[in-house]
């Protein structure tokens, strides 16, 4: 299982407030999830294969993203322990 977790960075950059927080049974459930989430958001660096491999190395996968419309999110997927 993983844990999802989509924050919004202030403008500053100073501030991350969570936003949404769910769980998904894989990666790729999670993937979908975040794209659910942010759909104006380009997800192509979201790839299963990318998000496992951090996974695997770093024991998370951390991804700041911006939307149209200036929004500023980090996007954190991380196995449950």
């Amino acid at each position: 299982m993983f844990r999802i977790v989509i924050s919004r960075i202030t403008d500053d950059g100073l501030r991350v407030t969570p936003e949404r927080r769910g769980t998904a049974m894989s990666v790729d459930e999670a993937v979908r999830a975040v794209e659910e989430h942010l759909p104006a958001v380009d997800t192509s660096a979201f790839g299963s294969g990318a998000v496992q491999s951090s996974v695997n190395r770093v024991n998370d996968f951390r991804r700041d993203v911006s939307t149209a419309d200036g929004g500023r999110y980090r996007v954190v997927i991380a196995p449950m322990m």
